[in-house]
């Protein structure tokens, strides 16, 4: 009996310790806990720069990226971050990263035609040695 109770108040505990839109059909957190509910692409930007760019241009390419969502209404969610090493001996090929998502394919096309975007790209693109975009789709 008292094996029966500690598993049953273990198993409450650990259910009680769930994230946000867990259920016992997922076993996973659902990506709407993550993401906007209307969000259904994630595209992802990571930028290296050219040996030599200052630590304040780096900065102020940082601010443009992030201010492109006040600016640009397709932009539901913006994140960003400086690379790390995974293994921990090699250098990350890109320096930093930016996390964007959108509610479809057609609004991507939309941002990359805007014209605040198209003036950070001119205001910036001289200190990037390399860029690679990956989008994917985050919700069927």
């Amino acid at each position: 009996m008292r094996t029966l109770l500690i598993l049953h108040l273990t198993t409450c505990l650990l259910w009680s310790c769930q994230p946000k839109g867990y259920t016992s059909t997922t076993r996973q957190p659902t990506l709407s806990v993550l993401l906007p509910e209307q969000a259904t692409i994630q595209r992802i930007v990571c930028f290296k720069f050219k040996a030599g760019t200052t630590p304040q241009a780096i900065q102020q390419h940082m601010q443009g990226f992030a201010s492109l969502k006040d600016s640009i209404p397709y932009i539901l969610s913006y994140q960003a971050g400086v690379t790390v090493r995974a293994d921990l001996t090699q250098a990350p090929d890109y320096d930093v990263m930016h996390y964007c998502t959108y509610r479809n394919e057609e609004e991507i096309k939309l941002y990359s035609i805007h014209p605040v975007h198209q003036r950070f790209i001119s205001q910036h693109k001289q200190i990037w040695e390399k860029v690679l975009v990956i989008n994917s789709r985050v919700r069927p």
